[in-house]
């Protein structure tokens, strides 16, 4: 057995650690003989020597194990889930749990809270007055014996772990490790006990994957070590150097989402990408059944089937039936408080996303540390997206809020050229990449 300083010596040489030394050293870890000081010694190792693939899957293994997981008993159902590494604007994920309950998939998602200048899922649902999403494994399993799906969170017994490992990673510069990503992504959705995982990889200014390149290389990983964990996974890379939707903020974007739900018109990307999963997550459900899976999804949009299904995981989950019934009057963003305009005519050829996304925090709508609280209600609205065409003093973007800020300059956030602009694919698979 290594003591603690050779694992790390044995990193910090670039070597690879043998399977039962690296478990030991993460039990340590998690029993106290293994300080602080130690396990970020070993997180800057492995940021800057990198971690084998046999290394990801032992850490990602670990991770899993440091908690409880999810009972086995699928009531007869596929069981699949999704995970977005993140963006300005990402709401997918409200979209895609019932609309995938209503056709007979299991989805027992475990969300997160914002990071950085992404927004998160539990942050965004939490505009609803009274939704519960921290519950026990055996609480959130009958959830999803009522109604297929559940929005969770993670909770103190679900891959403590990762919970300690997170928290150094953050105050120690070492976030940005591809193969600690994917060992905190996958130990926590893993525990959901699944039979498919589709990872939606983000890249460009709104993502923490900022080129296409270092996406498909953390997708990649994603994939090899969720298929030897036995979990089959299909990857999507998705485009973020542009919000996601027409608005960002936290109560907007459920309130977009709904519109979707109920079969509405919604912004081009937002709908491609949602689909797209939802296809990705039917067919890893159903393989054998391939025939005309989007149009099938999309009726059942359309047909008010999986709005009904969200309004019954809400209730189940703790939300008054007066506060389901009035849920366009709640989410509804404040008054409108400043219109960014175009400075001269052309295309939008660019949208910073993260400046969108810290503009957000500034307006309370995000957090700059962990314990800051949440305004529920401001927004970004997008008028104009890459590849419209504007005219010179033509809103680009409208901004709500309960109190006054300063409005960014256009420079800061739109790009605006003479010629047209050829856009990139909204989705790219892995398998075609």
């Amino acid at each position: 057995m290594k003591t603690p300083v050779e694992v790390i010596e044995i990193k910090k040489r670039g070597e690879n650690i043998a399977q039962r030394d690296l478990e030991d050293f993460l039990a340590g870890y998690m029993q106290g003989s293994v300080a602080d000081y130690q396990m970020s010694a070993f997180l800057m190792a492995a940021c800057i020597k990198g971690l084998s693939e046999e290394e990801v899957v032992t850490i990602t293994s670990c991770i899993k194990e440091s908690g409880n997981c999810r009972p086995k008993e699928n009531f007869g159902k596929p069981v699949i889930d999704k995970h977005s590494t993140g963006g300005v604007g990402d709401k997918p994920t409200i979209v895609l749990l019932p609309l995938l309950a209503s056709m007979g998939v299991l989805v027992p998602t475990l969300a997160g809270r914002g990071l950085g200048h992404t927004g998160g899922t539990v942050d965004k649902l939490e505009a609803i007055p009274g939704l519960k999403q921290q519950y026990s494994w055996a609480d959130a399993q009958k959830l999803l014996e009522r109604n297929g799906a559940a929005f969770l969170t993670q909770s103190d017994d679900i891959a403590r772990l990762d919970k300690r490992l997170y928290a150094l990673r953050d105050v120690t510069g070492t976030v940005d490790s591809i193969g600690l990503i994917t060992s905190s992504i996958l130990g926590k959705k893993l525990s959901e006990e699944l039979d498919g995982l589709v990872l939606d990889v983000k890249y460009g200014s709104g993502a923490f994957m900022p080129t296409y390149e270092d996406a498909q290389s953390l997708a990649s990983l994603l994939m090899k070590v969720s298929t030897f964990m036995g979990t089959e996974a299909k990857v999507l890379l998705t485009d973020m150097n542009e919000p996601l939707g027409e608005w960002a903020g936290n109560g907007v974007e459920v309130m977009e989402a709904l519109m979707m739900l109920r079969g509405k018109a919604v912004e081009r990307r937002f709908y491609e990408v949602t689909i797209s999963l939802a296809e990705a997550m039917y067919q890893l459900a159903f393989p054998t059944d391939s025939r005309n899976v989007r149009e099938r999804l999309v009726a059942r949009l359309q047909s008010g089937k999986a709005y009904e299904k969200f309004l019954d995981i809400i209730t189940a989950q703790g939300v008054a039936k007066e506060t389901a019934d009035n849920l366009d009057e709640i989410l509804a963003p404040p008054e409108l408080i400043g219109v960014v305009r175009s400075d001269r005519a052309g295309y939008v050829s660019e949208v910073n996303a993260h400046a969108l996304g810290t503009l957000l925090i500034k307006m309370g709508a995000g957090r700059r540390v962990l314990s800051d609280g949440i305004d529920h209600k401001p927004g970004l609205r997008f008028l104009k997206k890459r590849g419209d065409k504007v005219d010179s003093g033509e809103a680009l973007m409208e901004v709500y809020a309960s109190k006054e800020i300063e409005l960014p300059h256009i420079s800061e956030i739109y790009t605006i050229t003479d010629e047209d602009v050829k856009l990139p694919p909204y989705v790219n698979s892995l398998e075609k990449s």
